[in-house]
């Protein structure tokens, strides 16, 4: 694939995630909204950096690619809105469907991510990363975001029933 469909390909990520963050804001209300971008946009950041300064991966064409090594649209806009869709469509759902709705998710994430490591230039894995690191590792990071908003949900819905 060429430069400019890569760099093409990200802005129009970058718009559409966009479009959807007031419909989101909208139906979740500001504080939950927040909330969950914001914890999980924290832990991406961390996290990429560790792993990008590892040498486990990187991102060979990315916006700002100048200013950060990580992937800032990745990890501060398409997977914490998410993270948002995760916790929004798991809220009122038992342990076992949460679970599986979230796995689900991941699992279209790491499909694009392997899709683009193996036909375009926007992300390369080292020899010791595969696909399932990038699984376990999204998965085990969405479940505990989601179980700290969980609890969070259910102290301040506590809190104002008292």
């Amino acid at each position: 694939m060429s430069k400019a469909f890569e760099k093409g390909f990200l802005k129009f990520l970058f718009f559409f995630t966009l479009l959807l963050c007031p419909f989101l804001l909208k139906r979740m209300g500001m504080k939950n909204f927040l909330l969950t971008f914001l914890l999980n946009s924290l832990t991406n950041g961390i996290v990429d950096r560790f792993v990008v300064n590892r040498k486990l991966i990187k991102y060979p064409v990315r916006l700002l690619k100048r200013d950060f090594k990580i992937h800032i649209l990745f990890d501060f806009l398409l997977y914490p809105v998410t993270s948002i869709l995760i916790n929004e469509t798991t809220k009122k759902n038992g342990v076992i469907i949460t679970v599986c709705k979230t796995l689900g998710f991941i699992s279209v994430i790491v499909l694009v991510e392997t899709w683009a490591e193996k036909y375009t230039k926007l992300i390369r894995w080292n020899k010791k990363w595969t696909w399932y690191y990038s699984f376990l590792s999204m998965a085990v990071k969405s479940l505990l975001n989601r179980m700290i908003i969980g609890s969070l949900r259910k102290t301040t819905t506590t809190k104002k029933t008292t």
